[in-house]
């Protein structure tokens, strides 16, 4: 079983992320660090909490994040695509200001020390609180068996940009700090998230087996996810599932991902490049080793992909 935590903006995606790695028996959840992102830092805290309860798995804890960038600028949020309360039409009966005083990487801390060598980090949101747990302490950080991130865009158009993701658009600093510094790096791309897509009748699908409350929000949230989508793509099949992917890499189901080593950088100077994500595709180069050398996602099989997502997320 891989003891993951996840790292999240918990908004539409994020939430499906969380949903399957709740349900997946191969996975034990050991905590959620929720930041900000698709939504401010306490609703995305509060929202987290609420999927956790509606599973009966309040015990899991979760950890306050940041506020927002780490060049302190006020941060942007997305309602016209998640929902003002990040979860499209649901409104948890949650109040987010509880979540205020929860910011605690002491905790976080704890968790690693207890699990050296033994942790996957998932970090499917901004990479702001990542990069700070790096900060604040490095050594701490250096036990964690690896890290997946859900972010960048590689020879591909951005989704907030013309060439940037919106995970790394949102933080480049702290983006290009995880992609230098973290170990054991594998980054899940648009190149490949793009792919990843959920389908009103797969929605359909789950929703007709939908037996618990947990299950059941899955239709109404990925509903309005769709047609927030139109509105971005007119046309799209469904909607992608970015933070899916990326929690589903992490367990190495064989043959749903290939990879490519590369270095990794993010355009973190204000302009038009900034938040691009960049590495050497040209022919002859050889793939890197070593410290700051991390995997990033080229293809993925959706059969695979889809077929497991039914599986997790269907289940009784």
């Amino acid at each position: 079983m891989k003891k993951i935590i996840l790292f999240a903006d918990t908004g539409i995606d994020d939430a499906i992320a969380l949903i399957y790695a709740i349900k997946n028996p191969d996975i034990d959840l050991m905590a959620v660090v929720a930041g900000w992102g698709n939504t401010d830092r306490d609703r995305s805290a509060r929202n987290a909490a609420y999927l956790l309860k509606l599973a009966g798995r309040s015990g899991v804890p979760v950890i306050t994040g940041s506020t927002r960038p780490l060049n302190g600028e006020t941060p942007v949020f997305f309602p016209e695509i998640h929902g003002e309360e990040g979860l499209g039409p649901i409104s948890p009966p949650m109040p987010q200001q509880a979540f205020r005083r929860r910011t605690n990487f002491g905790r976080l801390f704890r968790l690693i020390k207890q699990n050296p060598g033994d942790i996957t980090i998932v970090n499917v949101g901004r990479c702001t609180s990542l990069a700070l747990a790096w900060y604040l302490s490095p050594d701490v950080m250096k036990l964690v068996k690896e890290t997946y991130i859900m972010g960048g865009a590689f020879l591909e158009p951005g989704n907030v940009t013309e060439v940037a993701e919106a995970n790394f658009y949102g933080d480049p600093l702290a983006a290009d700090f995880v992609c230098q510094h973290a170990p054991a790096l594998t980054i899940i791309p648009l190149n490949v998230t793009r792919d990843a897509l959920l389908t009103p009748a797969l929605t359909d699908f789950i929703d007709s087996r939908a037996e618990t409350p947990l299950q059941q929000i899955i239709k109404p949230i990925l509903d309005f996810y769709y047609d927030a989508y139109q509105e971005l793509e007119p046309g799209i099949e469904g909607t992608p599932q970015h933070d899916l992917a990326a929690v589903m890499a992490s367990l190495n189901i064989p043959g749903m991902f290939s990879y490519v080593k590369k270095r990794v950088k993010v355009e973190d100077e204000d302009g038009y490049a900034e938040g691009l994500s960049i590495a050497d595709f040209r022919p002859g180069v050889p793939e890197c080793s070593g410290a700051g050398c991390a995997r990033i996602a080229s293809s993925l099989d959706i059969e695979l992909f889809t077929a497991n997502m039914l599986d997790i997320l269907t289940r009784p």
